[in-house]
């Protein structure tokens, strides 16, 4: 049903992957020049891009918003649903990690001597905490109809 708790919670996901293409992940400054690390690339403070491609940044967060909006409807297969739940958990995970790799390449290759993350750079882990939310939500409303199943029998 639409109307659980978990599905809210798989619809914040949606809306959150959707912010983090709004803007920068995160500022690195390099002495007299400072870069932002979008999802699309890294731009200098002119708007100019450096080059450095981040197109796995933009799929991974692309797969992310569709699979979370895939999942809130395919509640009528709970067990299908878990595990769609599960496995976008860990690909949050790596969604994550790979953000904090570009931050990290991108101070190597263009000489950075520190970062300030943007605040968007929490949308992953509040994303990540919602999944598990729902996650257990789901199992609950499964637990219970196996309660259901075997009083009936």
């Amino acid at each position: 049903m639409l109307q659980r708790r978990q599905s809210l919670y798989l619809f914040v996901v949606f809306i959150l992957s959707i912010l983090l293409y709004t803007g920068p992940l995160a500022f690195v400054n390099a002495g007299d020049k400072g870069f932002f690390l979008h999802h699309s690339g890294v731009y200098d403070l002119a708007g100019t891009d450096e080059g450095i491609a981040t197109w796995p940044l933009t799929v991974m967060i692309s797969f992310s918003a569709l699979l979370s909006f895939g999942t809130i409807f395919s509640y009528k297969n709970r067990p299908r649903q878990m595990r769609l739940t599960l496995f976008q958990m860990l690909f949050n995970l790596g969604l994550i990690g790979v953000a904090f790799y570009y931050v990290r390449y991108v101070m190597h290759h263009l000489g950075g001597e520190q970062f300030v993350f943007q605040w968007r750079i929490v949308i992953p882990p509040v994303m990540l905490v919602l999944l598990i939310l729902a996650f257990r939500g789901i199992r609950k409303d499964e637990l219970l109809v196996k309660a259901y199943d075997r009083i009936r029998k």
